[in-house]
């Protein structure tokens, strides 16, 4: 497994000095996809430059460019989306991730099913560029705490194996799955589609190791689905650079 962590690329010297192997960066802060390409080209200079490359992104859709609903601007996501991956790709991104609740949370009334349609229409546009690109787009469950479709990580396999692209797959978040109390055995039946891991202590979201929580459940069915992937953390931190380090020997730990 490859250790990882979501945060900004101003942070990547510190992530190489721990030993941390990549860094996941944000897509609208560090791909500014509606940016030109001037803009993105100071970017681009400084990944070249870092230490790490920045091989996982988050963050993907911004909540006025929405996938579902009455509103739906198709050729600006297209756009959105082709420069999104062309750019990571660019900078050493080999994947996205698919959460931005905002993009396609449903609005009281709505029609569920519906709006299961609009996201695999767009998830299949999306997988379009990624596919171009050589980048996967992963979809990652929300919990009912900040989303309403798309909860777990079952119901991201789902939607993958609807759209049934190369350039889709799935993601497994574990405070996702304990705020929404999902079998680990999800994860396992997840296996052929699972392509990234999100991590955190998933009482607080804080980093690993930061309490008491035992992440043995966790690592044992990502052991049994086969997965030997990224696994970022997407948490909290008190002190960023004492916590990572402590973080990395946390997961280090369990493998």
């Amino acid at each position: 497994m490859r250790f990882g962590i979501c945060t900004s690329l101003e942070n990547v010297n510190r992530l190489a000095e721990v030993g941390y192997d990549y860094i996941e960066l944000g897509v609208r802060s560090a791909l500014i996809p509606e940016s030109d390409e001037a803009e993105f080209q100071k970017i681009r200079e400084q990944a070249a430059n870092a230490p790490l490359k920045p091989e996982a992104y988050a963050g993907f859709i911004p909540g006025d460019l929405r996938v579902v609903g009455d509103t739906v601007d198709f050729p600006r996501l297209s756009r959105y989306v082709e420069t999104a991956c062309r750019r990571a790709s660019e900078i050493g991104g080999e994947v996205i991730v698919y959460g931005s609740s905002g993009s396609r949370n449903i609005a009281d009334g709505y029609s569920r099913e519906r709006a299961l349609a609009q996201i695999a229409e767009f998830l299949d546009m999306a997988a379009d560029h990624a596919e171009a690109h050589n980048m996967i787009i992963v979809i990652e469950p929300i919990c009912l705490r900040e989303g309403n479709i798309l909860r777990t990580v079952a119901d991201g396999v789902a939607m993958a194996k609807r759209v049934n692209r190369p350039g889709i797959k799935a993601l497994a978040d574990l405070y996702h799955i304990w705020q929404e109390e999902e079998p680990m055995q999800n994860i396992i039946d997840a296996a052929e589609w699972l392509a990234h891991v999100h991590i955190a202590e998933p009482v607080k979201r804080s980093y690993p190791g930061n309490d008491d929580f035992d992440f043995t459940d966790f690592f044992a069915a990502l052991q049994k689905a086969g997965y030997n992937g990224r696994i970022s953390c997407e948490c909290k931190f008190d002190n960023f650079d004492e916590n990572i380090e402590v973080a990395l020997k946390t997961m280090k730990a369990y493998i």
